[in-house]
């Protein structure tokens, strides 16, 4: 047994069964085989509102562009979700959009805009089995920056039968999950973690619940030397 493995048996002893079995069913459905970006957020209820959805749809890891505005979280509507998701943060720099879109590109990722585009698909035509893919969501007035839109390898639109011109970031993200999340469930894909992955965050999330867990921690591995 791995050490690591020890550790996470050992800490599953100050969490209730029923907790442990909640995290390990969760863990069986997430995914980093689609990932969320999220371009200068301004309003702290959409941004918590976001984590929420990516949370609720299995996607783990959400990665956040702050240009020109600090993503902030609303407590009452956030309700903790951040604690269960890997957020990756591209700040420092005027422009931090390239960065983020090649890190992205690095790790394998067709990065795709949900933008209008000559070139544009829908959520139905758009192809799961073409390989992980980051989806690009941009302020609430304005969407994404002219970057992040030619970066892209590929440009989704939600169509939209009424007056307005966009829906609210949070709705965005929510109908775009919502139907890739099923259409990639109900594909031939495979879509979960690695088992390296679904340790490392099992680990994560038992530090993140259990009270005074650097003590507790602390004496497993006096325990380990004796």
């Amino acid at each position: 047994m791995s050490g690591v493995t020890a550790l996470i048996d050992y800490l599953a002893g100050f969490v209730t069964e029923q907790r442990l079995q909640r995290m390990q069913a969760v863990l069986a459905e997430r995914t980093r085989y689609a990932t969320v970006v999220v371009e200068d957020i301004y309003q702290p209820h959409n941004a918590s509102a976001v984590l929420r959805t990516c949370d609720c749809f299995g996607v783990q890891d959400v990665h956040i562009i702050e240009n020109r505005n600090a993503y902030r979280l609303n407590p009452g509507v956030e309700l903790g979700t951040a604690q269960w998701l890997t957020l990756h943060r591209y700040s420092g720099e005027p422009d931090n959009t390239p960065r983020a879109i090649a890190r992205l590109r690095d790790q394998g990722y067709r990065i795709v805009a949900t933008s209008p585009h000559a070139n544009q698909t829908t959520l139905e035509r758009f192809d799961i089995d073409a390989g992980p893919f980051a989806l690009l969501f941009g302020t609430e007035l304005d969407g994404l920056t002219d970057t992040a839109v030619s970066l892209s390898d590929e440009h989704l639109i939600i169509p939209m039968y009424g007056f307005v011109e966009s829906f609210n970031i949070s709705v965005s993200v929510a109908i775009a999950l919502h139907h890739l999340t099923h259409q990639l469930r109900s594909s031939t894909v495979d879509y979960h973690l690695s088992p390296d992955d679904r340790r490392d965050l099992l680990l994560g999330w038992l530090r993140s619940t259990i009270a005074r867990v650097e003590q507790i921690e602390a004496r497993f591995h006096a325990r380990s030397y004796e």
